[in-house]
């Protein structure tokens, strides 16, 4: 059963925001060699005002040679499994409200809503299946706790998008939480934070160097599978139709509104079958 987490970075930042998500076909693996790493490493809580065993792996906290190492660790890990990684990448200064909300609405309802829109969109390509791939059914999606905002609920507008109006027995997704990510059972909800974080280190970079450290070795780990600058230039060359068949470990789509010739651009006609052609594809003749 699939598991989808999702994190963002940049929520602070007037310029950019990323919202990124985990896939995680094989959680119990996946989990298990994350909390081995800590053990490994000694990576452990020392705070009272947190009641978990592990310290959390939060790249905006990395600090130490020991940060630096878990990270490195951590992203050896994430190569080796089977999960793979999607983001959208938002540049706010392209961006228009307009189309989120009245005029006299607060900017924060409308770019929550915004939000909402933008993990929909990142979601549903690989919930349906890519290119004849597999479907994703029965997951469950987990969201690092957002604020609730003007009565605004991003996981509950999302379970309308995935749920309502379903019939059948094998939704998308059967499950939408909230969750905590420095919570032990959230070690995959850590290393996607590891890996939103790194993009994000991309566009603005800090001035610590274990932030720097372990932005440049996911990067160097990258190359291999497809990833060879991890700057925007690098990113926009792919359309967002098909960068993920490109880039399928890791991929980054820098999100921008269509154009006003694209919004009147028509899709092409619908090629019309013959009667005859209609009757081979389905192997019959006519009924004789």
């Amino acid at each position: 059963m699939y598991r989808i987490y999702a994190d963002e970075s940049g929520t602070q930042d007037p310029k950019w925001l990323i919202i990124g998500m985990l896939f995680v076909p094989n959680h119990g693996p996946l989990h298990s060699e994350l909390c081995k790493a800590k053990d490994d490493i000694g990576y452990f809580n020392t705070s009272p005002k947190k009641s978990a065993k592990y310290k959390e792996v939060h790249l905006t906290e990395f600090r130490s040679p020991r940060d630096v190492e878990i990270g490195k660790v951590w992203v050896d890990i994430f190569m080796r499994h089977n999960c793979y990684y999607r983001s959208i990448v938002i540049d706010w200064s392209i961006w228009n409200g307009k189309h989120f909300g009245d005029p006299f609405e607060p900017d924060a309802l409308k770019r929550r809503r915004a939000y909402k829109k933008w993990a929909e969109m990142l979601l549903y390509p690989e919930l349906k299946g890519c290119e004849g791939g597999p479907q994703i059914r029965n997951a469950r999606f987990f969201l690092d706790r957002l604020r609730i905002m003007y009565g605004y609920d991003v996981v509950s507008h999302l379970r309308a998008r995935f749920t309502e109006n379903y019939v059948g027995q094998n939704p998308y997704i059967a499950e939408f939480q909230h969750t905590d990510s420095w919570k032990d059972a959230n070690q995959c909800l850590q290393l996607c934070d590891l890996l939103t974080g790194c993009l994000y280190q991309q566009l603005n970079p800090s001035k610590k160097e274990a932030k720097i450290a372990v932005r440049d070795y996911l990067a160097q780990s990258l190359q291999p599978h497809g990833v060879k600058r991890m700057d925007p230039g690098f990113w926009r060359q792919f359309h967002p139709s098909t960068i993920n068949q490109h880039l399928e470990k890791y991929s980054a789509w820098f999100w921008r509104p269509k154009t006003a010739s694209e919004l009147k651009k028509k899709p092409p006609p619908r090629k019309k079958v013959s009667l005859e052609d209609l009757k081979k594809r389905l192997g019959t003749n006519g009924g004789k």
